[in-house]
């Protein structure tokens, strides 16, 4: 898998793209939805269905050709 390596400007360096983190707000919620099985599974596809476009550091999104 090729690993999306970008220059970004507001940090000034090169950074991995990856995916974007849930809010903070949403933690307590995920938390307890993780609980359950069934939560559990709706935690993976929504962390999963969001693309790897944003930098780790400043989280600006990118647009990947």
């Amino acid at each position: 898998m090729a690993k999306n390596i970008v220059y970004c400007p507001t940090c000034e360096r090169e950074v991995e793209l990856r995916r974007k983190n849930f809010d903070h707000i949403y933690h307590e919620v995920l938390c307890f939805i993780m609980l359950t099985g069934v939560g559990f599974i709706i935690y993976l596809i929504l962390k999963y269905s969001k693309k790897k476009d944003t930098c780790p550091n400043c989280e600006r999104k990118f647009v990947i050709i």
